[in-house]
């Protein structure tokens, strides 16, 4: 009698556990997470900095790339594998952040805007810039390559709109965010340095060679702004990009200049007419990376914290 009773008492056990709600996992516990693939995003249809709609089918896998700023964008974006061809200019250490990446080297194609190479080489979508020849856009819709006009390169703030515009339409809108994400923190870090600074924030003043300043509605107008400082060419009143004499720069009075790579001794430091400036006389004259400077991708950040770690030594110790 008690193996069977032991076995009786087994059997109910088991019945018990098998019918008892209490040990049944709810739903939400037992249902997988359900992961969507990319490709369900298309098709998809985005409108371009022209108003133009532009419509993808699929996730594109073969891009090319005529902007320095979508170069940068779209190595961190979707990485060497998916782009076949960006400009000539990705190589060059003067002007491009990605001259270096050892990723650049699997890229096949080196590519000006000359359109009968490109379409040779079959993308299924090339970004421009809304300067871009408008004849070579046209040439490349009609042997129908899907063209995306990437604008507006003013401010930080339009160029993170540019990277999550290009995340939706390349299909890696989360890697987009996290890229402006990461902008974002730099640029708090900076502002926290720089909100500890006394006095009043330094004139500063943008030079290019041929006496050619940066005025407000600028990028480098949002550098030196988030950088703690003030434009001098700005506060002058003047928008946009201008060429000045130098009666006007001087008039200017920046307590510090900084100078495109470009600009020769001649042109600025071994010129008496601004011998008597106050950057001069202080040795407030800096040369900082146009490829930082003139960024129009994320590594703008570079150049915002360049310029602040200049303009402020004793908030940003060299390490």
């Amino acid at each position: 009698m008690s193996r069977l009773t032991s076995l009786l008492t087994a059997l109910l056990t088991l019945l018990l556990v098998a019918c008892s709600p209490a040990l049944t996992p709810p739903p939400a516990m037992v249902e997988e997470p359900v992961e969507v693939p990319v490709e369900e995003a298309f098709p998809i249809t985005i409108t371009d900095a022209l108003g133009n709609d532009v419509t993808l089918q699929s996730q594109p896998t073969r891009i090319v790339s005529l902007t320095l700023g979508t170069d940068e964008i779209l190595l961190d974006l979707v990485g060497p594998q998916r782009l076949i061809g960006v400009t000539y200019l990705a190589a060059d250490p003067a002007t491009s952040n990605i001259a270096d990446r050892p990723e650049l080297a699997q890229i096949p194609n080196a590519l000006d805007t000359s359109p009968e190479p490109i379409i040779a080489l079959e993308p299924d979508l090339v970004l421009v810039a809304s300067f871009t020849d408008p004849a070579v856009v046209d040439q490349l819709e009609a042997a129908g390559v899907p063209v995306f006009v990437v604008g507006s390169f003013t401010s930080i703030q339009a160029m993170q709109e540019n990277i999550l515009t290009l995340g939706e339409l390349v299909g890696e809108a989360e890697r987009a965010r996290e890229m402006v994400e990461a902008m974002n923190d730099r640029l708090a870090a900076v502002e926290a340095a720089v909100s500890q600074a006394e006095g009043q924030p330094p004139r500063v003043l943008y030079l290019a060679s041929g006496g050619w300043v940066a005025g407000s509605a600028t990028t480098v107008d949002d550098i030196i702004v988030h950088a703690g400082g003030i434009n001098a060419a700005a506060e002058a009143g003047l928008v946009d990009w201008n060429q000045v004499n130098e009666e006007a720069i001087i008039e200017m009075r920046p307590d510090v200049v900084v100078l495109s790579t470009y600009v020769t001794d001649e042109e600025f430091l071994a010129n008496p007419a601004f011998a008597n400036l106050d950057a001069v006389q202080n040795g407030q004259v800096i040369a900082i990376s146009d490829a930082h400077m003139s960024a129009t991708s994320q590594y703008i950040v570079q150049g915002v914290e360049d310029l602040a770690a200049f303009l402020y030594p004793d908030l940003f110790p060299s390490e």
